[in-house]
Order: structure tokens, then sequence, then C-alpha cells
């Protein structure tokens, strides 16, 4: 082990003993040491604590299995409810250290606890240098695949780890790498895949189908942020059917929808057929409450030839497909309905980057911006609000049209 006799030392000394402590007595009882310590100056002199650590740590490689329960860090402190013979083999092999601090008189015990041992940091170095080690390996082979499909420029960069999320781990990173490839090398073998087929292609086993998952929305979204649109290259279904509400006209090969209620059609639906309009006016709103508000009103519909979109939260492949759809159709204006948020600010510039014709955006008081910059402007000196709070009537509504 690294910590031999002298190591174990400077081990409460780095890592237990606080400014000022030092160790007075050493004393010792088969292989476990008890250490006196004192706080000591020109004008204090006490006791403070008393450590007890192995004098010799066991080689050992594996931290026992009940041990890591307890989720020992450097500065953790730990009640262990485990049998005494237990407690003293651990702390035998250097595994857990056992403080004690005391009162102010030096004599009352204040705090019993027990901290991470040698040992344990030793095998926990171990351990992540070898998860360092495989990671680096499993990072160069990753890298060797994509490399050998030579991936758009779009994919190159979105795998890259400085452009990568800082929140996500290492795992996370290379799950993410692992998806591109899989995507890649799917979407070049098929022309039209489902989203669990990506994992169950990548990895020949029983439950590789769900690999993704967890990550689904998370990873799609931000190859979005690459202006990689999945759909084009022939993924018709993420996995799950994703509803898309709606009010107003429209038309597709298997279904006809007029205003005057509240539609749904699905994700799958949009990537797989295309919808047309008749109306001029698209909204945009983030919330269901607006749609179904605005629904009720049939004759506003018709009358301002409206077509509304609900983005439930956030703006989806699926999302931009249908208004990219519907742009090709007759509509001649858009108008965006968000909170009044980062969130809202974002969807309302991933729907503007869709648009080739005028577009509002509705702000709060009536207020109406046709510049994304100025309307981000006015939003930071606004705070955050809810678009429910002005969610009004059709008289408010046709001044914005």
């Amino acid at each position: 082990m690294q910590y031999k006799e002298n190591n174990i030392i400077d081990f409460v000394q780095q890592f237990i003993l606080k400014s000022g402590e030092k160790i007075e007595k050493i004393e010792q009882q088969g292989n476990i040491q008890t250490l006196t310590i004192v706080k000591h100056s020109a004008r204090i002199y006490k006791k403070v604590a008393q450590i007890k650590i192995a004098k010799q740590l066991a080689n050992e490689i594996v931290i026992p299995k009940v041990l890591v329960k307890y989720k020992f860090s450097l500065k953790a402190k730990r009640q262990l409810d485990e049998p005494v013979e237990t407690i003293y083999q651990w702390l035998s092999a250097g595994w857990i250290v056992r403080e004690i601090r005391y009162n102010v008189d030096g004599l009352s015990v204040k705090e019993e606890v027990y901290r991470m041992g040698p040992t344990y940091m030793e095998v926990l170095e171990q351990q992540q240098a070898q998860d360092q080690q495989q990671y680096n390996f499993q990072l160069t082979l990753l890298f060797t695949q994509a490399e050998a499909l030579q991936m758009p420029q779009s994919f190159q960069k979105a795998m890259r780890f400085d452009v990568m999320p800082s929140r996500w781990n290492q795992a996370k990173r290379l799950k993410f790498i692992q998806f591109c490839i899989a995507f890649y090398q799917l979407a070049q073998r098929k022309d039209l895949f489902d989203f669990k087929e990506i994992g169950a292609t990548y990895e020949d086993r029983i439950g590789a189908s769900k690999m993704f998952d967890a990550e689904r929305e998370e990873f799609l979204a931000y190859l979005e942020q690459f202006n990689i649109d999945v759909a084009n290259y022939g993924l018709v279904s993420i996995g799950k059917i994703v509803p898309i509400y709606f009010a107003g006209h429209a038309q597709a090969a298997l279904a006809t929808y007029e205003i005057g209620a509240v539609h749904a059609t699905t994700d799958n639906a949009v990537l797989q057929t295309t919808f047309t309009t008749n109306n001029t006016t698209l909204w945009l709103v983030e919330n269901r409450a607006i749609l179904t508000r605005m629904a009720t009103e049939s004759e506003f519909l018709q009358k301002s030839n409206s077509f509304v979109l609900c983005l439930d939260g956030q703006i989806r492949s699926a999302h931009k497909q249908l208004i990219k759809q519907l742009l090709c159709s007759t509509i001649q204006q858009v108008l965006i309905w968000t909170d009044y948020d980062v969130a809202g600010l974002t969807i309302a510039k991933n729907a503007i980057q869709l648009l080739s014709c005028p577009y509002k955006i509705i702000g709060r008081h009536n207020q109406l911006f046709t510049d994304i910059s100025l309307y981000e402007q006015w939003l930071q000196q606004e705070g955050k609000h809810e678009q429910e709070q002005q969610l009004g009537g059709r008289e408010q509504w046709e001044t914005w049209v």
C-alpha cells in the first residue's frame, strides 16, 4: 500500500487535523494506534480530539460492500450501524478512522464519528485511475469509429468535448458519442427507422433498444442546436407517440381538420405525411390553456383566418416539421406567444429560425415586438410571468392580428 506507518500520520495531518492542531502522543494497541490531538499556542493548550487509526494497512483492493453504502468522502462524517466486530475489522484494516472531538473542558465528548481511512482513499484512487484509463480507451475507440464513418461536420462539432454541456459527466459524454455513431450508422443503412432501432442495431443484446431512452429528448434537442434535422436522416418515430395539439384548418393525406375544436395529431403522422392549411395567420403558443381558450372562439378564428399550434412547453422536431409544412401553404404572418422567461425566449428564438414571413412576438400589456433582440432586451427588464396572466379575449387578439 502507498501509506506506510509514517504516511498514515501524514494522512491524519493532511485530512483530519484542523488549523493549529498537532499530534501530542501516540499509543499503540495491536494494529490500532490512538493519537491524542492538542491545540497549543502561547495562550492556549488544550486537548481537542482523539484519533484511532490503523498502524499498518491491509493489502486490500476491494472496498467492503457494506461499507460502500455509507458513501464516505474525505470530508464526510458518519455514524456506523454495524456490529462492533465489523467496525473493529474496518478500523484495523485502515478502511475507516474513528474521530472523537472534545468540548472546551478537554474531557467530555462533543462528537464521535467515523471518517474515510487511508486504505479506503487509496483503493478509491486506484479505482478512479482504472476508470479513467478505461474511459480514455473507450473514447479513443469511439472516435476511431466516428472517423471511419466520415460523419458530417455538424456531428463532429456536436461531439466535441469543449462544446458539450459542462453539466454532462464523462459517462454521459461517452453515451452521446455512442448515440451519434449509432444514429448515423443506422441512417446510412435505412431510409426510415424508429428511435428504438438505434440502440438495438448498435448493440445486439436484449434491452439494447432502450439504451438511449433516458437521454432521448435531451440528445435529440442537442442535435437540433447544430441544425441536425433527425427527420431528414430518416427518424420517423422517437419510440413513443407524442401528441401535437392545434386548432384551425389542416389537411393531410389521411385526415382533414376544420376550425371549431381542438384537434390532435402525432409526431409520427407529421414526419410521414404533409399537412397543408388555407389559414393565413399562424399562432405559436407555449401552453395548452391558451390553445383551449382560443379554440372556443370559433368566430374569431374564422374571421382572422387563424391556425393555433400548441408547443407544449418546448419546440420539438415534430413541431418544427409541422411549422415548415404550414409555412409552405398560405401562412402570411406568425404570432409567437410564450411565457415571459428564459424558456419562452428560447422557444421564440427557435421558432423564428424557421420563418420566412413576418412575425410578431406578444409581450405583456398589449406590447408587440417584430425584432427578437428588442424583445430579449425588454424581457430582461420585465421579469418572469406566465402567458396565462394576460390570456385576454377576441377583442384583444384582433388588435394583435
